[in-house]
């Protein structure tokens, strides 16, 4: 399998992260994008992805998956344990509602927040916008006020275990720090698990 990926980017992390936590990275080949230099948008990696988006997951037979959620969905198959997406339909569910509210209400906004707010995104947004930058940063830190609430509650995003959901939260406090932010800072709960997250095999230096 060959993963191409560019590291330091949310959603390639996503899938590298993933594998990490699986003790999985060697068995794939990594082949890292520069993109701010533009290399997704090169004839040859649009041959592997016509969308010109990263990660993208080429399997021995030719078959390429994209979108980082669908290729986690498939390394869980081929490598099962630890468990990372549900055992059951019940916590594949719960998991996945989860792991798409950190996606959808923090992720996307910290997105906007940087790529209409830093001047190193204009290589990949045509037209900054301020507005929308400024707006992103408040849902942003919106949003980190309410999973610093639901980390009141449970040990974990989805629960009582670490799983999926929690990657893709760890990934988004990692992506702040690009807009000098610490998303975690005042917020006791976050910081207690972003501290536990710091020790697992995803925060390990390469």
């Amino acid at each position: 399998m060959k993963l191409y990926s560019a590291k330091g980017a949310p959603n390639p992390d996503r899938v590298t992260f993933f594998l990490k936590e699986k003790g999985k990275l060697d068995e794939v080949e990594i082949i890292e994008l520069a993109l701010l230099e533009g290399e997704h948008r090169s004839s040859d990696y649009k041959s592997v992805n016509e969308l010109a988006r990263v990660p993208s997951l080429k399997l021995d037979d030719g078959t390429v998956i994209g979108e980082s959620r669908a290729i986690c969905t498939y390394l869980e198959s081929v490598f099962p344990e630890p468990n990372l997406m549900g055992r059951d339909g019940l916590e594949r569910a719960q998991i996945e509602m989860w792991d798409r509210r950190v996606e959808l209400m923090l992720m996307m906004s910290i997105a906007g927040w940087f790529r209409h707010g830093h001047p190193r995104a204009a290589a990949l947004e045509a037209k900054q916008s301020k507005e929308w930058s400024e707006m992103s940063e408040e849902q942003a830190l919106k949003t980190a006020d309410y999973f610093d609430r639901v980390l009141e509650r449970t040990e974990f995003v989805a629960g009582d275990r670490f799983t999926n959901a929690d990657i893709t939260l760890f990934i988004c406090m990692n992506f702040g720090l690009y807009m000098r932010c610490k998303l975690w800072e005042g917020r006791p709960n976050l910081s207690r698990w972003f501290e536990t997250m710091q020790a697992r095999p995803m925060a390990a230096k390469d």
